[in-house]
């Protein structure tokens, strides 16, 4: 039986990688993760099979001992036995002395039967102690799978290649079946800080507020999202998930394990008040697979199509646009949050349209949304919104214009029901499409090609 052996890693994603070369590293080397990991499971299994014959020798060899030792403690009782029918019979001497000899004998094996047996217990030992080190290993990964999607300081080589290339922006977040989500962090802010007008009013941003309690950060996903068995995850270089209704993109959000949720609007309106306050509005896959003004801008279309073609299905693949589609202008910032395909969010509906938003980002049951006694017009550039009336809250919301900077986008409203937002416009809309743009014209069991959604995240 032959040691099994354990492949060497592939290369890793590192800093200086190209947007496209580092994508293909990651998905390389997130492959080789559960073959290796069959592998190390090999070779504890393996160690321990050996460990295991060792000590079961040293039980052996305990057990002769005893059996040698007692024989030597009932031949001593027979020689005392014999000394004292020797005064009595002096016949007897003779065969009280041969068994003397005999008892002498078994004593002397008792005691190399012993040594033998205490050497194999010390071999065992050591066998068991070298196993144990290697079989830790899965005890580790044990370990591992459950503490990766609950703690971002916890390192592993896929994180620690993906948070080197961005500067710890961007880190992976591991699904329950320990599928890789890619997340990017968005850092605590006050509204004065984003509105030095005032625009916002003062305070912490809702964004970063759950239940009442600050947290410093908040994890959104990198890129549209896919279900991949059953879960949502957020990766580069695959077709956003389409035709999804409100309800299943929430579900498969929250299948992905603790932690996992549908994007909200809060954590949509931090992102793009931080874009706006720095002072760039990303643009994204606007006219079939390019931006529908910088049309040198293009990503991977799905189909393979031409960009600008507005045959065949002109979504373009997660992630493939350049750096001026992401939300910092960088490759390590949120990816497609202009066009593309709209996204649905979660903290918000419209009711004859009456807007109910949820207090803070913890997002409760839409039974516990509030009343912000405000209703929104017809249709019209979002940045128009007439907001006499609105309360800061629903400036910070981002679901009426503070007046100042505002990004650019299109409101679709239908007056009647219940309505659930999707926003950021979709792959064939143009100019309607941005960081403002806000979709209340369908119902929850909406579905549509041009429809999907994002993955966000939460130390649970």
């Amino acid at each position: 039986m032959t040691v099994p052996q354990i492949d060497p890693w592939p290369p890793a994603p590192g800093p200086s990688d190209p947007g496209d070369v580092f994508d293909a590293k990651a998905f390389e080397y997130t492959a080789a993760m559960e073959p290796r990991r069959q592998q190390m499971n090999a070779v504890a299994d393996f160690v321990n099979t050996k460990a295991d014959e060792v000590f079961s020798n040293a039980q052996s060899a305990d057990t002769a001992s005893g059996q040698a030792g007692q024989s030597a403690t009932e031949a001593a009782q027979s020689a005392a036995e014999a000394s004292d029918s020797a005064q009595e019979a002096e016949l007897d001497r003779i065969a009280v002395a041969d068994m003397r000899d005999e008892s002498v004998s078994l004593a002397n094996s008792a005691a190399s039967s012993a040594t033998t047996a205490t050497n194999k217990a010390g071999e065992a030992q050591a066998f068991r102690d070298q196993a144990a080190q290697i079989s830790g290993l899965d005890q580790v990964e044990q370990a591992v799978d459950v503490a990766l999607p609950q703690a971002p300081a916890l390192i592993d080589g896929l994180r620690r290649s993906v948070e080197a290339a961005s500067g710890g922006r961007m880190t992976v977040f591991y699904t329950a079946s320990g599928q890789p989500s890619y997340f990017v962090r968005q850092g605590k802010f006050l509204c004065e800080d984003v509105a030095p007008g005032g625009e916002l009013g003062t305070g912490v941003h809702e964004a970063f507020i759950f239940d009442g309690a600050e947290d410093a950060e908040i994890w959104v996903g990198a890129y549209q999202g896919v279900v991949l068995n059953g879960e949502a995850v957020s990766q580069p270089g695959l077709a956003s998930r389409v035709s999804i209704n409100y309800d299943q993109a929430k579900s498969a959000c929250q299948i992905a394990g603790a932690g996992f949720d549908l994007m909200t609007i809060w954590d949509w309106a931090a992102i793009s008040l931080w874009c706006m306050a720095n002072g760039f509005e990303p643009r994204g896959n606007t006219n079939h697979g390019r931006h529908h003004d910088s049309r040198w801008e293009t990503g991977t279309r799905q189909d393979n199509g031409v960009p600008g073609n507005s045959g065949g299905v002109g979504n373009t693949l997660t992630g493939s646009g350049p750096a001026q589609w992401r939300h910092d202008q960088t490759m390590a910032g949120i990816a497609d949050m202009v066009g593309n395909v709209w996204e649905w969010l979660s903290g918000m509906k419209m009711v004859d349209a009456r807007v109910f938003l949820s207090p803070d980002n913890a997002i409760p049951s839409e039974s516990g949304y509030s009343d912000t006694l405000f209703d929104l017009p017809s249709n019209r550039t979002w940045s128009t919104v007439d907001a006499t009336g609105a309360g800061d809250a629903l400036k910070r919301a981002m679901i009426v214009p503070k007046g100042v900077d505002d990004p650019q986008g299109y409101l679709y409203t239908t007056l009647t029901g219940e309505r659930l937002p999707f926003r950021g416009g979709s792959r064939s809309i143009g100019a309607y499409a941005g960081l403002g743009a806000l979709n209340l014209s369908n119902a929850r069991t909406y579905s549509g090609s041009t429809l999907g959604f994002r993955p966000r995240f939460r130390n649970p």
